[in-house]
């Protein structure tokens, strides 16, 4: 799928970074769904429009990103090692394993990563190293929805 996968929305977050409510909702499309190391069902996304991430290198390779592999438009380092982070594309995975995003869902219990380095978005396979795990977020389909 690529620009016209399904539309989705990301509306609430459960658990996750003090800087995400305020960006919500947030619209997105389905690129595709990948294969994870635990999980056959990762679902790779594009956001319409930026969400802005603040962390810091420490917090980044802790997680096993690496921040060099990063696109340099979107991340910058500050000399304090803080990390700004503007990031397009999302990964998503049911919170319960066995769910799936889908159709017609309203208010679906998500992870939510931000993928880091965008070459994950062609890979074969999710590369963990490649994203960052930041929230559980709510997803309700948007598909049916008129611009």
């Amino acid at each position: 799928m690529s620009e016209n996968g399904p539309l989705f929305s990301i509306d609430r977050m459960d658990v996750g970074p003090d800087d995400l409510p305020a960006q919500l909702p947030v619209r997105a499309r389905l690129v595709r769904v990948i294969a994870g190391p635990d999980r056959p069902d990762y679902c790779l996304a594009v956001a319409d429009r930026p969400l802005r991430h603040r962390t810091s290198l420490e917090q980044l390779r802790a997680a096993g990103v690496d921040p060099a592999s990063a696109d340099p438009q979107m991340i910058r380092v500050d000399e304090d090692g803080a990390v700004d982070l503007l990031v397009f594309g999302l990964v998503l995975a049911a919170r319960v394993q066995g769910e799936q995003l889908h159709a017609g869902m309203r208010g679906l219990a998500a992870g939510l990563a931000y993928v880091v380095d965008n070459t994950l978005l062609r890979d074969p396979v999710l590369d963990l190293r490649k994203a960052l795990y930041v929230a559980v977020v709510d997803v309700t389909d948007r598909s049916d929805d008129t611009p």
